[in-house]
């Protein structure tokens, strides 16, 4: 009898419970997904990443961007010194790897491989569509080459596309005659669409997940373990030249082996 008395205490009074010790496995983390180097923006997509993280454990649902209050697990595609620095309450979590393993990105410079063209200089004039003038392969890197070749707004007319495909599809359509992507995907696409890469910047250290420092070591590897577990086809939300996650130098993190 006592037994039921109890029972019944704890449906109809949940807040008894906490003062009893008795716990329930119900935290769960907003997600948000920092867009300036790509990715798909659409709903479908972003359910199918909370959908395959959820069903490893991480229980995530998307930030309400009408509130003030930050996201607990991002994505941010920067170099994570720059996050690092900017966003001391989060940890890095989960390190993104190009599609060729890499820690570390390079952005390219594509042309019609027909014209032959192996001089930046040489396209002083003509457009040039990019992702977007805060991603660091898409813009920021492979723009500095184009500066040291006389190449700047003043000369040329520069397209935002908001993602990595979108140039090169201006490219093959000729809607742009210069395009700025990633130089995985440059690698990847340029032989088969008959492109021809002029220049590859210098390479800058990939970002990827951060989590708030608030939520639970317990949530925490839940999530940095689904992340790890993600296929391709689950995060197109995410910029086309990222393959997977590891784990970052330094993890922050105990009890948990990549």
């Amino acid at each position: 009898m006592m037994l039921l008395l109890t029972t019944l205490l704890l449906s109809f009074l949940p807040g008894i419970a906490p003062a009893q010790g008795i716990t329930t496995d119900t935290e769960s983390v907003t997600i948000t997904i920092n867009h300036d180097d790509g990715g798909k923006k659409g709903k479908r997509h972003m359910l199918d990443l909370l959908a395959a993280l959820n069903n490893e454990g991480c229980r995530a649902i998307s930030a309400d961007k009408s509130t003030a209050m930050p996201a607990q697990l991002l994505f941010d595609s920067r170099p994570s010194y720059i996050t690092r620095k900017e966003m001391p309450d989060y940890k890095f979590i989960a390190r993104a790897k190009t599609l060729y393993g890499a820690l570390n990105v390079r952005g390219a410079i594509l042309v019609q491989a027909s014209r032959g063209i192996t001089d930046l200089s040489l396209l002083k004039g003509e457009w040039i569509g990019f992702v977007s003038k805060e991603s660091w392969s898409g813009y920021i890197l492979p723009v500095q080459l184009l500066q040291e070749a006389g190449i700047d707004e003043s000369s040329n007319t520069f397209y935002p596309i908001d993602n990595h495909v979108g140039p090169v599809s201006g490219l093959l359509h000729r809607d742009v005659t210069i395009a700025i992507i990633a130089e995985p995907l440059a690698q990847r696409w340029a032989e088969k669409n008959d492109l021809s890469i002029v220049a590859i910047s210098d390479a800058v250290e990939t970002g990827g997940w951060w989590m708030h420092r608030s939520v639970s070591e317990k949530l925490t590897l839940k999530c940095t373990q689904a992340l790890f577990k993600l296929d391709r086809s689950h995060h197109k939300v995410l910029p086309a030249w990222i393959d997977g996650f590891v784990t970052p130098e330094n993890y922050e993190s105990k009890g948990f082996k990549n």
